[in-house]
Formats: C-alpha cells, sequence, structure tokens
C-alpha cells in the first residue's frame, strides 16, 4: 500500500525493507537492496551526494587529486563528483552488488569491496594517500561506530579534508560527536565546516518508518 500524503511511486513496506539495518548482516542486506537502492533514496530525497560533492569542490580540492569514498555503495557520491570534473575517486563498500552497481557509473578509477570499521586492520595502501574522502551513508543506525573516524583520520593525507553526513540525533546516540571532539583534543584533525538539510525531503506527514523529513548535517574536519 502505498502512503496518500507521499509523492514517492513506492509502497509503505519496501520503504520499511529499505530502513532497516543491522550491523552484522549489513552486506548481505545491501547485496539484497541493491537492485532498486537508488531508485528508493533518490524518490524519497537523498541530497547527501550533492552536499559531499559540493563541499570537495568548496575546498578547491584539484580535479586530478585522489579521494576516497568510504561507503560508496552504488557510486552516487562519485557520480556528483565526475560531474564536478573530478577523475581520481576510488570508492569502497562492505557490499559486493552494490559496487557492481558503481562501476556502471565509470566515476571512480579503482573500487574494492572493504568493511569498514576496525582500525587497526586497516589498509595499508590507503594510509595517508587522500586529500579528501566522503562518506555519505555510512553514519547511521545499523551501520558504523564511531571507530571509523580513526580510519578517516588514517586514510587522509596532512592538510586534508574529511567530508561526511550524519542525522543530527546521531551525534549523541552512537557517540559520533565525542569521537570527533576527541580527535580535534588529540590533535589529529580541526573542524572547519558544517551545514544542515534536510534528507527525505520528498516524504510529507509523518512519512514510512524512518523515512520522514530528518535534520541531517554535513560536516568538514581537516587533517593535521
Amino acid at each position: 500500500m502505498k502512503s496518500e500524503d507521499n509523492v514517492t511511486s513506492l509502497n509503505d513496506e519496501e520503504l520499511k525493507i529499505h530502513g532497516q539495518f543491522d550491523q552484522d548482516k549489513i552486506k548481505e542486506q545491501y547485496d539484497h537492496l541493491s537492485s532498486n537502492y537508488e531508485d528508493v533514496y533518490l524518490q524519497v530525497g537523498y541530497p547527501d551526494p550533492d552536499k559531499c560533492a559540493e563541499f570537495v569542490e568548496n575546498f578547491e580540492v584539484s580535479k586530478d587529486e585522489e579521494i576516497f569514498d568510504m561507503g560508496c555503495g552504488t557510486g552516487l557520491v562519485g557520480l556528483k563528483l565526475k560531474e564536478k570534473g573530478y577523475t581520481n575517486v576510488v570508492g569502497v563498500d562492505a557490499s559486493e552488488k552494490m559496487l557492481d552497481q558503481a562501476k556502471e557509473k565509470d566515476s571512480y578509477t579503482d573500487l574494492e569491496e572493504l568493511f569498514l570499521g576496525t582500525p587497526d586492520t586497516f589498509p595499508e595502501k590507503y594510509r595517508e594517500r587522500f586529500v579528501a574522502l566522503t562518506a555519505a551513508g555510512i553514519l547511521a543506525e545499523g551501520h558504523l561506530g564511531n571507530e571509523v573516524f580513526d580510519e578517516m583520520v588514517l586514510a587522509l593525507k596532512q592538510g586534508g579534508y574529511a567530508i561526511f553526513t550524519t542525522r543530527e540525533e546521531y551525534l549523541t546516540k552512537y557517540n559520533y560527536q565525542e569521537k570527533m571532539d576527541a580527535l580535534v583534543e588529540e590533535g589529529k584533525w580541526e573542524f572547519v565546516k558544517q551545514e544542515e538539510f534536510l534528507r527525505y525531503n520528498n516524504m510529507k506527514g509523518d512519512g514510512v518508518g524512518r523515512f520522514k523529513p530528518t535534520k541531517v548535517l554535513v560536516f568538514a574536519y581537516k587533517k593535521l
């Protein structure tokens, strides 16, 4: 059944399936959802890839410098970066089938299956390599803990920018803000900028499950 208040062609049951994640099963869930992931998120309203790409451009990152797209999914951030002229984007994601979708966009120089969230085993080849990184969908319920911020620091060159989005409520619920601030205190990075926007902005009223207009923040931190 489709909610009358909303502007998507998706039914409520389909939206609920896309709104339930468990970190222990995240790879399998995204493999299952990969075929219509973009259709769902673009219909409900998902500005996060645009916001991440805009921040990269605002910081005047050179078009040929390497950018790391963490949790790249079907490649929406890579596509937005490609549209802005960026030619050297590397993407990683836990889901092989999501990566298959990303490959079709021809926006990445390299794509690899990688489960994030374990800094101790973060691949050496990605350490201190990138002038900017993006993370549009990994700081979410049932996804990654705040350990992923350590991986962001590991991935960046000195002076590089970490650009990521998350719901405002998750800053405290999952201790994201606590970790972000701790890395500032430790001299690992510094806060640069944040902006607020609405995710799922095409949904009306109470929406369906977690798919309702939601306050989200895009952040930028600079590695010291």
